[in-house]
């Protein structure tokens, strides 16, 4: 029964939720990597109980799946969850990650372990601490960072996923997390960062992808894929969920969103009717130059021919002021 109506609400165009499941999905969808219990009845603040209720009815109706500790959105039901909830954020940034220069470090830092172990709501681990490794790290992970601690620098990669309906503004909101991070590290440690009051971030990675894009579900219905890459970014088409057209930075994906519109909404000509029109224009203004030149020249005739008929009416005058003289 409930493989049957989790496979009807998913598929329908209407499904009836409450608002709880809309606070619910809406967090979920938010951060696709998915989300602990304790940390949905943080943010939508709901009681334990009601929480699990309205889980399990939304996974009952196909939208989300536990895989424990995490719930998370059904694979291939992140854009009806979309259309559910009614966004039109197109824009959504993931992978975004900085590394941290440490311009100064203190003086317990090269033995962190026990300070980075009592950080609360952080997982803590060892990665690759042996005698064949070169670069060993301490790592903390909760929801929304994996961070990634090194003897000169820091790796911060963001595990949560940002919308909006203009690229520049996820990055921003991005940069906003991260400062909030540092300034809740220093807090806890004790110590600036950045001696000068002046962030030292260094952009390691971000991928803009413009959600329910026509090209990409084109591709992605032929099977095929494209990559165009210049020397200020790229762009392809990413099938993981949510797939679309993605770009490495906003400046590409703000451009391409102007230059579909522009497309769609004043329709300009093509590159070959253009052509054609300039053709065109190019031999109607030899035309004129032509008319114009032959119109100067007999312009200039003319003036050559009134010139003389000036001079013989003067010739004439004279001869006519003679033979009165002479009566």
């Amino acid at each position: 029964m409930r493989g049957k109506k989790s496979s009807k609400c998913a598929k329908s165009k209407v499904c009836k939720v409450s608002n709880n499941d809309l606070k619910i999905l809406q967090n979920i969808y938010q951060n696709r990597e998915g989300l602990r219990v304790k940390t949905l009845m943080k943010l939508i603040e709901i009681k334990q109980r009601t929480l699990y209720k309205r889980l399990n009815i939304l996974r009952d109706k196909g939208l989300i799946e536990n895989i424990f500790p995490i719930w998370k959105i059904v694979n291939g039901q992140v854009d009806f969850c979309s259309t559910l909830l009614k966004s039109d954020k197109i824009f959504e940034l993931h992978n975004l990650g900085y590394i941290l220069r440490l311009i100064k470090v203190p003086d317990w830092w090269n033995k962190r372990k026990s300070k980075l172990m009592r950080l609360k709501g952080w997982q803590f681990t060892n990665n690759n601490f042996g005698k064949n490794n070169s670069n060993p790290f301490q790592q903390l992970i909760n929801e929304n960072f994996v961070i990634q601690t090194y003897p000169e620098s820091i790796i911060i990669i963001h595990r949560k996923r940002y919308y909006s309906s203009n690229p520049y503004e996820v990055i921003q909101e991005g940069m906003c997390d991260v400062l909030d991070l540092i300034n809740y590290l220093e807090e806890r440690f004790r110590f600036k960062f950045f001696p000068n009051e002046v962030p030292v971030l260094e952009l390691r990675a971000n991928d803009f992808n413009r959600l329910k894009d026509h090209l990409a579900n084109f591709c992605k219905k032929e099977g095929r894929r494209f990559l165009v890459e210049t020397e200020k970014g790229k762009v392809w088409v990413d099938y993981s969920e949510p797939f679309g057209k993605e770009a490495n930075t906003p400046d590409i994906q703000d451009t391409l969103e102007k230059h579909t519109k522009d497309l769609i909404i004043n329709k300009p000509m093509l590159p070959s009717e253009l052509q054609t029109i300039l053709s065109q224009t190019v031999l109607q203004i030899n035309q004129v130059t032509n008319n114009q030149e032959i119109f100067d020249k007999n312009i200039s005739l003319h003036q050559s021919v009134l010139e003389d008929i000036r001079n013989a009416i003067k010739d004439l005058s004279k001869e006519v002021k003679k033979l009165n003289g002479n009566k």
